[in-house]
């Protein structure tokens, strides 16, 4: 396989190949859940019967529709409040059973899919590593939480026995169980034991941050240089991430080491205190950020920094005055917002009155206009213009913009890498069409035994993604709505 780091000369990386082609298998293309039912044989085992019956039988208790679900249940007026709070209680604890069954089965598969991969040539510290992506697609979850998850899991049941009692039992949550196993990851299985003997009788009346609290305490008596490991464990996942918080506006949050976090809180508090001082009207906390904004990019605030930053629009919005929702590296704009940035008028607004540029002169930092032209009705990419000076790679950075993530199911990663579907090496081409932007995780997990993709012409530009695993079971990802829809 042929993974394409860039378009117009840049430079490919040749990979093992890997089967791309779907064969026969007797699972459907899936059930409403977006999974295949039953087990790979299409048999279903004892344990699914089983948890199907569970399912049924918490629809009888609340004489629930067949055809519609516990959504649709009914709670009889009759029926007491100090009933309602006892079934409110007896839910938890059964959802907290559940987490402890779940856990078992998740160590399990990891220590099935270990074997598995030994057998067929994977190189020992690449097997199972696949586990944590199949687990979070059969949880409709992130691969990257649910391999941390894992993680935690595996100490639960390897190594805390009494925690794994508590937690399969229902008398603790799964978040309090993984707050003890996040505390003794550093610790040997015998001083593991020794936390899990101690904390036993406890557990049950501390809340989860306290159970990972006093496990932290008796994990530093037992063994002090556990502490320091810990430190130097928690230091070297320090990381910086964004995620969107409405409204024009997005969250950024950076993992510090404690020393580091501080002073940098107490240098912006001293920049917030002087501008006050010196009569700036902006609250504290506008100018604290404001600040930390012009010392990471070197642009003061308000402005734009001489970066790219990918801005997607429609044609309409962009010249005829339309209100459509834009993009800006993924977080929904408002038309009239998007506009004005692509106008290159100032980036805090200020300047700003009904989607017009107030400003004589716009601001002289460099602004690129990349055109992406999108399909009228559906929003979908269909094409690039590569009219703009010093630039390179065009379909790969086309591709970036078409996906705005990982087209991983569930997955929102950055993309880190753009995928030959149909391997370069059997005639594929690289092009929109046969290109697919994936995480790092999910381009190393395609590569171990079993897994297989295809990309169809559905549901608009970029395809449908479909991702077959180790068990056959089948899900889809759809392209995510373009600029307008």
């Amino acid at each position: 396989m042929t993974i394409l780091e860039g378009a117009g000369g840049g430079e490919q990386c040749a990979r093992t190949p890997r089967p791309r082609s779907f064969g026969a298998s007797s699972n459907p293309v899936g059930n409403p859940s977006g999974t295949a039912s039953g087990t790979s044989s299409g048999i279903p085992s004892a344990v699914v019967r089983r948890l199907d019956r569970i399912f049924s039988q918490i629809q009888d208790v609340l004489d629930a529709d067949p055809q519609r679900g516990i959504a649709d249940a009914h709670v009889p007026r009759h029926v007491p409040d100090a009933d309602l709070i006892t079934a409110i209680g007896r839910i938890e604890r059964t959802k907290n059973a559940l987490d402890g069954l779940q856990s078992r089965l998740e160590v399990e598969l990891r220590a099935r899919r270990v074997r598995s991969d030994q057998d067929h040539g994977v190189e020992r510290s690449r097997a199972g590593s696949g586990v944590g992506h199949e687990i979070g697609l059969a949880k409709h979850a992130s691969p990257v939480s649910a391999g941390n998850q894992l993680a935690l899991r595996r100490v639960i049941v390897d190594s805390l026995p009494r925690t794994f009692t508590h937690l399969s039992e229902g008398r603790i949550s799964s978040w309090a169980a993984e707050e003890v196993a996040r505390s003794v990851l550093v610790l040997d299985d015998e001083d593991r034991a020794r936390v899990d003997a101690e904390l036993a009788d406890l557990l049950p009346d501390l809340t989860p941050r306290a159970a990972g609290r006093s496990a932290r305490a008796i994990a530093d008596r037992l063994d002090p240089q556990a502490a320091v490991e810990r430190v130097r464990r928690n230091t070297a996942q320090r990381s910086v991430t964004q995620r969107p918080a409405g409204e024009g506006m997005m969250r950024l949050s950076a993992l510090l080491p404690t020393v580091d976090g501080v002073a940098a809180y107490a240098a912006l508090t001293r920049a917030a205190a002087s501008a006050r001082a010196a009569g700036d009207e902006r609250g504290k906390g506008a100018v604290m950020a404001d600040t930390l904004v012009e010392r990471v990019t070197g642009v003061p605030a308000g402005g734009t920094p001489p970066i790219e930053i990918q801005l997607l629009m429609t044609d309409t919005t962009l010249l005829g005055g339309g209100e459509d929702t834009a993009l800006l590296d993924g977080h929904p704009v408002p038309g009239r917002v998007a506009r004005h940035l692509a106008l290159g008028c100032r980036s805090d607004l200020r300047d700003c009155t009904d989607g017009s540029c107030t400003d004589a002169e716009p601001e002289s930092s460099l602004r690129w206009i990349r055109r992406l032209y999108t399909d009228g009705t559906t929003g979908d990419l269909q094409n690039l213009d590569t009219t703009r000076r010093a630039f390179a790679g065009s379909v790969r950075t086309f591709i970036h913009t078409r996906d705005q993530a990982c087209r991983g199911p569930w997955c929102d990663a950055p993309i880190r890498h753009v995928d030959h579907v149909k391997r370069y090496s059997e005639g594929g081409t690289t092009s929109i069409d046969n290109g697919i932007g994936v995480c790092e995780r999910l381009n190393h997990v395609l590569e171990l035994p079993g897994w297989e993709q295809q990309l169809t012409t559905k549901r608009g530009a970029g395809g449908e993604m479909l991702l077959r695993t180790p068990t056959g079971h089948l899900y889809r990802s759809v392209p995510r709505p373009g600029p307008g829809c």
